[in-house]
């Protein structure tokens, strides 16, 4: 059943079961506080949901519980770093950390990750950069997913892009979006809740259209990319940017993304500090003026509000903050499996509001 439960209890409880699967409490707690931040903005295919699965990876070393990431190569605005197969969210913010760190010195820096594994939602690793004024760049590979257009083979991931821009007195920019028509995890999240998918976002198999999840996630049916050939286009650079540019390569293949893990997986972060191109304050103030612009302009027969990037997810997090974060049956059901199997006699129920 759904319920309601108290979200820094949930955090808890969730780097709990991560800590039960293998991890220190401090890297427990950075993959806990990914999925709950990607709940608690309503980004349920990258949120709680993950847990059952990423905590199967740990036990099996699949995620590597003992990993050792380290910098194989290092420049004034540029590192590469090789995750060793280290949980996504750990090795995720270790190296926005740097991309950070030297873009203060340089003004901009870009980060490349090989060796990865899943990281949960783009903008926990662009949003860092916004207390620094800067704007924040995050884009990941994912397992083989996606046709190209006009075709029905899996060649591509899902491939996200995140870009993170700060604001004066409203609230930031955020722009997080895959470039398939959808996230993999919200075909899964809606074969986990046993409902339909619109017909636009995979294929069967064979290449027909479907509103059956279960043709991609049992079937092996791809997805599609989004808008056409230029979806594709994009997500063919994203996957350039991450997999290729983080010096890996593809010639021995890449692993299918219903895979019990992926592989191949690369990461590209990017910060840019905006004091060395314009004034920030004049910079910052004109985001607001275009955010204005943008929520004031003419609304469509039908439609209330205009939204900009990332509205929504603020409007969920502040809303789940004071009333509690909630929790579908579907969803429930992930959780309590992974308290069963790693022996955790603490139930969702013990947190409920």
């Amino acid at each position: 059943m759904s319920l309601t439960v108290d979200p820094k209890k949930m955090l808890e409880l969730e780097s709990l079961i991560f800590q039960k699967s293998g991890l220190k409490k401090e890297e427990a707690d950075t993959v806990a506080d990914n999925l709950v931040q990607a709940e608690m903005r309503g980004i349920h295919s990258h949120g709680l949901i993950q847990t059952e699965n990423y905590s199967k990876l740990m036990r099996a070393k699949k995620i590597n519980p003992h990993s050792q990431i380290k910098i194989v190569q290092d420049g004034p605005g540029t590192t590469v770093f090789d995750a060793d197969h280290a949980p996504g969210s750990v090795a995720g913010k270790i190296a926005m950390a740097k991309t950070i760190e030297k873009a203060k010195k340089n003004g901009v820096a870009i980060t490349t990750v090989r060796n990865a594994t899943h990281f949960g939602f783009a903008a926990y690793y662009a949003m860092d950069a916004l207390p620094e004024n800067m704007i924040g760049m995050a884009f990941t590979s994912t397992g083989l997913a996606v046709a190209p257009f006009g075709g029905y083979d899996k060649v591509l991931g899902t491939n996200p892009i995140c870009v993170a821009v700060p604001a004066g007195k409203k609230r930031p920019i955020v722009f997080d979006a895959a470039t398939s028509n959808v996230a993999f995890n919200k075909i899964f999240f809606a074969y986990t809740e046993g409902k339909s998918i619109p017909d636009d976002w995979a294929l069967t198999k064979d290449g027909k259209t479907t509103t059956n999840p279960a043709d991609v996630i049992t079937g092996g049916g791809p997805q599609l990319p989004f808008g056409g050939y230029k979806g594709y286009g994009l997500d063919l650079i994203v996957f350039i940017m991450t997999t290729l540019l983080s010096g890996t390569s593809v010639l021995d293949g890449q692993g299918d993304t219903t895979a019990e893990c992926t592989d191949k997986i690369g990461y590209n972060f990017a910060a840019i500090d905006i004091s060395r191109f314009t004034d920030i304050e004049s910079f910052k103030q004109n985001i607001d003026i275009t955010i204005e612009r943008i929520k004031n302009s003419q609304k469509r027969e039908g439609v209330q509000e205009i939204f900009v990037p990332g509205e929504i997810e603020y409007n969920n997090h502040e809303r789940q903050t004071k009333e509690g974060l909630f929790i579908s049956d579907g969803i429930a059901g992930k959780i309590r499996s992974a308290l069963e199997q790693t022996g955790i006699t603490a139930k969702l129920e013990d947190i409920a509001i």
